[in-house]
């Protein structure tokens, strides 16, 4: 399915570049290199590393609020809370487009440099 949507992308892409052999591994570069990094951003989601930083950020305002701030935040529980609620939300489908569009932007490198 990974590997539909790449090619996919890349028949989208090859409209506009024109079908010739170079506009193809151009577009099936451009594809692969887009699908790549929204894999990486979904990898960084799923693990968690936006909700470390959100969280952190809600202390440091706390921290830094005026008292009479402070007083109008102190029953919500978002600030007050002092562990991290991380997220360990696992989507199945990153590891297979990482996979996929990682080969296949080896691949377009590969018929570039021998075109």
């Amino acid at each position: 399915m990974s590997f539909l949507i790449i090619i996919i992308l890349t028949l989208i892409l090859a409209i506009f570049n024109g079908f010739k052999i170079l506009g193809l591994v151009n577009s099936l570069f451009l594809s692969s290199l887009f699908v790549f990094c929204f894999s990486l951003l979904l990898f960084l989601f799923s693990d968690g590393a936006f909700s470390i930083m959100g969280h952190s950020f809600r202390r440091f305002h706390y921290m830094t609020a005026p008292k009479r701030l402070k007083e109008t935040m102190e029953d919500d529980e978002l600030y007050t809370n002092k562990e991290i609620k991380i997220r360990q939300l696992k989507y199945p489908i990153t590891m297979p487009l990482l996979v996929t569009s990682s080969v296949t932007l080896v691949i377009a490198l590969l018929l570039s440099f021998f075109l």
